[in-house]
């Protein structure tokens, strides 16, 4: 009897295995047959980003020449050194759409094949790259990227990033500008910061502050020794395509810097800031000389040539104060303090392309230093009753003069109010401040020649 039952249990165990299994090859075969017989491509069955399930061979053939003339015609690859720009036309993509087809992989993904022609992608690419660059990019990543980009029919929002592809080295870091400030024996309060910091990085895409930067590493130093540091830091990125966020100017201009490159700084309500626009870090470095600081900025070069104009010096005539006095005698007269001169000056960049040809000019800042009042003492006159009096020279042959400084006054508070003003009545003399300029080798020039009007 228990043998009997057990002979029952192991054919149905048989049976059912036997059914199980002819059921899943017979239910496979069917599935064959039936795609073959209509000819359709399976659920999960893709070229590319493009799917081609349910469709037959002919008809993914022809949703695959759709989707690739679609793309043609809206996509947009544009390739970017810093401020250089170039568009990849689509016609340099070549897609072979018949062998993708071909090599369809059923119920999965398969590649879109695309071939890029490199002679042409390689032109553009040498066009937006500066000399020192050409041999040190990563050509064949880059066009991998930018086919695989075509491949996926993708539309990116962003420029390709050039500089993510040039290799570091010593041939690609290069001083790109530099400034020295001949300061004379004024060096050793800032000289120890200097020895403990000798070199910033400006990260790309970044606003840098000097004041917080000063902050955060513990320097204790005055508003002079900062705006020192400042002036030769601002003079050092002027001629770079690095954007000056805020900047100010003392009433008169210090001693040993040349007017249009002073930044004064104080720690509390100026700062030096400024913005570096590319995706790649540069650094300062700063450097003590004999008699005062250099500092050099180094990084990648830059798609163009910056050169920086300082415009002629407009100058102001100091107003005459009139101060009586009674230990004077009638007739009398001294100065007790002599005045200086007003400036303005306007200071512009330049930029170049390879060929030196003129890209743009932008007006970087305007600075105004106001004249300072010459004081005279003048003894009081007979029967003149006042004593220590303070007023403006009142004399006929003044009366020009003084109408003068008047219009300089209102003009100095305009300039100083809105930066951009001009002077009513501009002073015969001139004289031409000095310009700076990157050269090919990023080294600073200066042209120290004056003129006079």
């Amino acid at each position: 009897m228990r043998q009997f039952a057990a002979v029952k249990l192991f054919l149905v165990i048989a049976i059912g295995t036997v059914y199980l299994v002819s059921f899943s090859h017979i239910g496979a075969f069917a599935y064959e047959t039936f795609v073959e017989e209509t000819g359709r491509l399976p659920a999960g069955t893709m070229v590319g980003p493009i799917s081609v399930a349910n469709k037959s061979k002919q008809e993914a053939l022809a949703e695959i020449a759709k989707k690739v003339d679609e793309w043609k015609g809206n996509a947009t690859i544009t390739v970017a050194y810093q401020e250089k720009k170039e568009e990849i036309p689509t016609s340099q993509f070549a897609f072979h759409i018949e062998r993708s087809v071909e090599q369809i992989v059923e119920g999965r993904p398969s590649r879109l094949f695309v071939q890029l022609d490199v002679q042409s992608f390689s032109k553009t690419i040498k066009k937006l790259l500066p000399p020192p660059l050409a041999s040190s990019i990563n050509l064949e990543k880059l066009q991998n990227d930018v086919t695989n980009i075509a491949a996926s029919l993708q539309m990116p929002s962003e420029p390709i990033d050039l500089a993510a592809y040039v290799s570091r080295s010593d041939e690609t870091i290069q001083q790109v500008s530099a400034a020295t400030l001949k300061i004379g024996k004024r060096q050793t309060p800032w000289l120890a910061w200097v020895a403990a910091n000798p070199a910033i990085e400006i990260k790309g895409k970044s606003v840098f502050s000097l004041a917080s930067y000063i902050k955060e590493t513990g320097g204790s130093l005055s508003s002079e020794e900062m705006s020192t540091i400042a002036s030769a830091i601002y003079q050092a990125i002027l001629p770079t395509n690095f954007t000056v966020v805020e900047r100010h100017t003392s009433n008169e201009l210090p001693n040993g810097i040349a007017i249009g490159y002073e930044a004064k700084v104080d720690g509390q309500h100026r700062d030096l800031q400024f913005y570096n626009p590319n995706t790649t870090a540069y650094t300062l470095r700063f450097q003590k000389t004999e008699n005062g600081l250099r500092v050099a900025l180094f990084g990648l070069p830059f798609a163009y040539k910056y050169v920086v104009r300082v415009g002629d010096i407009e100058y102001f005539k100091p107003r005459t104060i009139v101060e009586y006095s009674p230990f004077l005698r009638p007739g009398e007269r001294r100065f007790r303090q002599a005045g200086k001169r007003g400036m303005l000056v306007k200071v512009k960049r330049e930029t170049y392309d390879e060929q030196n040809h003129l890209v743009r000019v932008e007006t970087i800042a305007e600075d105004f230093y106001p004249p300072s009042y010459n004081i005279e003492l003048r003894g009081l006159e007979l029967g003149d009753t006042q004593s220590g009096a303070s007023l403006s020279e009142p004399s006929t042959a003044d009366e020009k003069q003084t109408d003068n400084n008047r219009k300089n006054d209102e003009q100095m508070n305009e300039n100083r109010e809105e930066n951009n003003g001009q002077s009513e009545e501009k002073q015969p003399e001139k004289e031409k401040a000095p310009s700076t300029t990157n050269d090919a080798n990023g080294k600073q020039k200066n042209d120290d020649n004056e003129k006079q009007g």
